[in-house]
């Protein structure tokens, strides 16, 4: 199984037909070490293992009328722009940011490095190798004076070509994912996997046949080693979807789900041992992992229906106003890998705009009634039930949940996101919506382990701004500050934390950075070893 990755952050939705009635509790066994709630609704299980769920069903209209497909022609929710899909899923990662730098080091004989490093590069592209480079060592002939005591030791270093896709997408291709031996990256190239040790590139997903560059991944494989990648179907349409062994990068099955509704440019994917779930273009739809049947597909409850959608690797939520139908608002909680598990909560008006957790379920919401709507946190029981719920008002309206930088503590009930312009990070008890903490540096997360949050910072709550990033673990709760050593570079040309992609290997003790060098905008993926304990 593949070693723990950066926390995963869901997205709830709105009510929509094609799955059945709500009613039971949204968990399952084999996570957090909660036993699975009894099936609801007459003592239904849920099925066993491997087999695939029942499609999600729905009762047919009245007078034999079809509802319409769920998707971009319906009418708009507040806050969504019309002729796009609703809610298509939280703020837009901003492109990651180059700029200035200070200058390469020279080499003996004169030559600039980075004329030699493509010197090289050039030799190696003309004997077949393709351009593939890795940097190995600590870096250890830097000056000592320059370099810190705590400095960790890069392991190696490889490419990553930018993407034109990159930062257009709540998935993004900044997403990282783990086997027993490689980390695997999406970028310019395609989605590829290199060996933790040594960086040396093991396998590159194939694009399917007609298929362009990769737009987004999965934020996490499944718990079985599958992921999935959604490709260009053609005309900047991100609308190819592939499902891959993240052990070997063989393609598992693909379909082309590209339609005459207009280009999709943010579309999302989540992947549970069960379903691969997608909203592209007017498709909301489960495929089973297994083959790629379809599973359960969305459709409108009504004709006249207003709805929102959020989506997670565990749940499906779906919020409808449908003046046509009755209950006239509702929002509809499905599990997306147990179909006997649901729940409606009847009334429910406010759009949702993505969901942040699976454990607890926790969604973010916005206030439908507004012209300039606020926002809320609500959570829900295990039962599906609604929990705790408050206004992101005050301090809490500079929270920003960007998808690799938003964990939820199942244990501790906090939630820590971005806060701030200058990207810091905050935390939130989802119990009493109390601010427990914040971080005005640049801070960016890259997962969690024992010690807490695991996070990179150029403004350590010690001191003044570090001239090299510092891993650092953050308790959840208490906020308090770690370093676990500096990462070192000995030209200094790391970007800033909140422009890195980063992702903690707790077995290996390993951090991992994408992004581009501010001395030659050289984009590459960085292995970093952190000192045991």
């Amino acid at each position: 199984m593949p070693p723990p990755a950066p926390p995963q952050h869901p997205q709830p939705g709105p009510g929509a037909a094609p799955y059945p009635p709500p009613g039971g509790q949204p968990q399952q066994a084999h996570r957090q070490g909660y036993a699975h709630p009894a099936a609801p609704q007459g003592g239904q299980q849920p099925p066993p293992h491997g087999q695939q769920p029942p499609p999600y069903g729905q009762q047919p209209p009245a007078f034999g009328q079809q509802p319409p497909p769920f998707g971009r022609q319906q009418a708009p929710a507040p806050g969504q722009v019309p002729g796009q899909p609703p809610f298509p899923g939280g703020p837009v990662v901003p492109p990651y940011a180059g700029g200035p730098g200070q200058p390469a080091g020279s080499a003996r004989g004169g030559l600039p490095v980075p004329l030699i490093l493509a010197i090289v590069l050039v030799v190696l592209i003309a004997t077949g190798v393709g351009g593939y480079f890795v940097l190995t060592g600590d870096d250890s002939s830097a000056p000592a004076a320059d370099r810190p005591a705590n400095a960790m030791p890069r392991l190696w270093e490889a490419p990553s070509p930018l993407s034109q896709r990159e930062g257009q997408d709540e998935n993004g291709l900044r997403s990282m994912w783990f086997n027993n031996d490689d980390v695997i990256y999406g970028d310019g190239e395609g989605v590829r996997a290199y060996d933790r040790k040594t960086g040396k590139k093991k396998w590159t997903v194939r694009t399917p046949k007609g298929a362009g560059e990769v737009c987004a991944m999965s934020k996490q494989p499944s718990q079985d080693g599958v992921g999935a990648v959604v490709f260009d179907a053609g005309g900047d349409d991100c609308s190819y979807l592939s499902v891959v062994d993240t052990d070997t990068g063989r393609t598992l099955w693909s379909k082309n789900l590209q339609d005459d509704s207009g280009a999709e440019h943010r579309p999302r994917v989540v992947v549970n041992q069960k379903v691969v779930a997608v909203t592209i273009g007017t498709t909301y739809a489960g495929f089973s992992v297994s083959g790629g049947a379809t599973a359960w597909r969305l459709t409108s409850r009504g004709h006249l229906c207003t709805n929102s959608v959020g989506l997670s690797p565990q749940y499906l939520a779906v919020m409808s106003d449908c003046p046509d139908e009755k209950p006239k608002a509702q929002l509809a909680l499905q599990d997306l890998e147990y179909p006997g598990i649901h729940s409606k909560v009847t009334g429910e008006k406010r759009p949702i705009e993505q969901i942040l957790s699976d454990l607890p379920l926790t969604l973010v919401m916005q206030d439908g009634s507004s012209v300039d709507p606020g926002r809320f946190l609500q959570t829900y029981t295990k039962e599906g039930r609604p929990d705790h719920s408050f206004k992101l008002d005050g301090e809490l309206k500079d929270l920003d949940f960007d998808s690799r930088s938003t964990y939820v503590d199942e244990d501790e009930q906090v939630l820590v996101a971005q806060y701030g312009a200058n990207k810091g990070l905050a935390a939130v008890d989802l119990r009493t919506g109390k601010l427990l903490w914040k971080k005005r540096g640049s801070v960016a997360t890259a997962g969690v382990d024992s010690d807490g949050l695991i996070a990179v910072t150029n403004s350590p709550d010690s001191g003044a701004s570090a001239r090299d990033p510092l891993l650092i673990s953050i308790g959840v709760r208490d906020g308090k500050e770690k370093v676990k050593g500096a990462v070192y570079d000995p030209q200094h040309s790391l970007p800033a934390p909140d422009a890195m992609s980063l992702a903690w290997n707790g077995n290996d003790n390993v951090l991992y950075i994408q992004g581009e060098r501010l001395s030659d905008d050289r984009p590459s993926v960085q292995a970093f070893k952190a000192p045991v304990g």
